[in-house]
């Protein structure tokens, strides 16, 4: 059990870090990309976008995660308790999964170009691509976070990404 929640705080520790390296390195690494001599189109701007670079490191996170559970869960020598605490966490990884996918939709459909969001159990993080959001955006965005959620405001986190 100590083993399974020691692995599960990593990977939830891992994620939140994640984002803030990514958040915080976005402008230098987009700077840096840019004044590199370009190869080739589609790497360069993929390599440049830092909503992209974050959506691929948090995909191959989440399917390590995904991995790690699936091997505790299908181990013949888990106990119950960290067998049941391994689905649930799972399980808890899929509703974050579809949490994300479904405000990102809602999102985009509301006129938000580009978005990517994180959902655990206490906070959202939404990284918007925009040079800035007005009150009536951040408001639309938290909004549909909170309903969509059940967090609270203060733990919501709306990061505007510049284009």
């Amino acid at each position: 059990m100590a083993k399974l929640k020691r692995r599960a705080a990593l990977s939830a520790a891992a994620l939140c870090l994640l984002l803030a390296v990514t958040a915080a390195s976005a402008y230098i690494r987009d700077s840096q990309v840019r004044a590199l001599p370009a190869q080739s189109g589609q790497i360069m701007e993929e390599a440049s976008d830092p909503l992209t670079a974050f959506r691929t490191e948090r995909a191959q996170l989440r399917e390590r995660q995904r991995a790690e559970l699936n091997d505790i869960i299908h181990d013949a020598a888990t106990d119950p308790d960290t067998l049941s605490s391994a689905k649930r966490r799972l399980m808890e990884l899929m509703d974050s999964e579809r949490a994300e996918t479904d405000i990102e939709g809602v999102l985009s459909a509301r006129g938000f170009e580009e978005t990517l969001v994180t959902v655990s159990a206490t906070a959202v993080n939404v990284l918007v691509r925009g040079e800035t959001l007005d009150r009536r955006k951040t408001a639309v965005i938290l909004d549909l976070v909170l309903r969509q959620t059940g967090v609270t405001s203060q733990n919501v986190k709306i990061i505007p990404i510049n284009p």
